[in-house]
């Protein structure tokens, strides 16, 4: 934390603010997002974090969920922006409905950013529209090599999946990351994958089904893609009586954190949600005339386990992560000098130091 401080301080007493007088800061934006229904951590924590950036920058926020469907994802944004906010941040449910929320957005001529999943895997090569700004990601072959390795490191070999569809382009980059790193071990191997949209009864059913057809010695490990289908998936384990399979998931709250203090999750992987707040600082301050430098900045993710569950908790479970001189110093509209995409890249090496 001292280093995060630091950091912060530095960007903020650099060279004097030579257009400081030209930037008033505006106090009328309203931003719509749009995004997945806060039944999972990543969204309950994304929307916590979002909230405190909104209020450091004086930002209304209009909120709306998707309900985990398609067309409700797409039929949302459209009401949103029926609206006509300055601005929208979203997180599309799968690649094709976050493509018609950018064709949206051109439109509209209204400027949007992704948080979390992605429209296009290369923005810079790949969109061709003006007002879908940048894309907010996280390093994806990292968050799935983090959480493979988690599972040879503990000695499992034989390891099942359950993961998002195809049609989710974030996903299949971090599924190669995970097998990257199993690929490097001969005696590794995955055993069975199951691809659904993620919930705490898709966990369930998964487990179920690869419980049934493994027996004990048969399955080390099952890598699930979101806590809530994690806990799901070991809800089933326990009640089949099946301690001995491991599950490694990502995404942390409360009850995910005393999991790993209790043993029944041995690791998880989180922080990533932060982006919601990052995007809306890169359209707070493309609003007031600056160009965005780095239109797909990926956030790292931080591993934890037992040894730094407590300092995770402490640090990002309980209020904003960051106060808010330290939001509007992440701004060049209040900081001119603020690195924003240096911050977010080293965040993850110095949050507890």
């Amino acid at each position: 934390m001292k280093n995060l401080i630091m950091l912060l301080l530095t960007v903020s007493f650099l060279v004097p603010v030579p257009f400081a007088g030209a930037v008033t800061p505006r106090k009328d934006l309203v931003f719509a997002d749009l995004g997945q229904p806060q039944t999972n951590p990543w969204v309950i924590n994304r929307h916590r974090f979002q909230e405190c950036v909104a209020r450091a920058l004086n930002v209304e926020q209009i909120l709306a969920d998707d309900e985990n469907m398609e067309s409700k994802h797409v039929s949302q944004a459209e009401s949103l922006i029926s609206r006509q906010p300055d601005a929208l941040v979203f997180n599309p449910l799968t690649s094709p409905a976050g493509a018609q929320v950018a064709r949206l957005l051109e439109r509209n001529r209204i400027p949007g950013m992704t948080a979390g999943r992605v429209v296009v895997a290369d923005y810079e090569k790949e969109y061709k529209g003006n007002f879908l700004i940048g894309q907010m990601g996280t390093n994806l072959h990292d968050w799935g090599a983090a959480m493979a390795q988690a599972a040879i490191d503990d000695g499992h070999r034989n390891i099942a999946m359950i993961w998002n569809p195809k049609d989710v382009i974030t996903t299949q980059y971090i599924w190669a990351g995970a097998e990257s790193v199993i690929n490097k071990y001969p005696d590794a191997k995955v055993i069975m994958e199951g691809r659904d949209r993620l919930s705490r009864e898709t966990g369930i059913k998964y487990a179920e089904q690869y419980v049934a057809r493994f027996g004990k010695g048969e399955m080390d490990a099952i890598i699930v893609l979101g806590a809530t289908a994690g806990l799901g998936a070991q809800f089933a384990l326990e009640q089949a009586g099946r301690s001995e399979v491991d599950i490694i998931t990502c995404d942390i709250d409360e009850q995910v954190a005393q999991h790993i203090r209790d043993g029944k999750l041995s690791f998880s992987i989180g922080g990533h949600w932060m982006g919601g707040g990052f995007a809306l600082i890169h359209l707070y301050d493309y609003l007031h005339g600056f160009p965005i430098e780095d239109t797909q900045p990926d956030f790292s993710l931080i591993p934890v386990t037992a040894k730094n569950v407590d300092k995770y908790e402490k640090q990002f479970l309980n209020g904003c992560v960051l106060t808010p001189n330290e939001i509007r110093n992440l701004s060049r509209v209040y900081n001119p000098d603020a690195d924003l995409p240096g911050f977010i890249e080293n965040f993850s090496k110095t949050w507890d130091q």
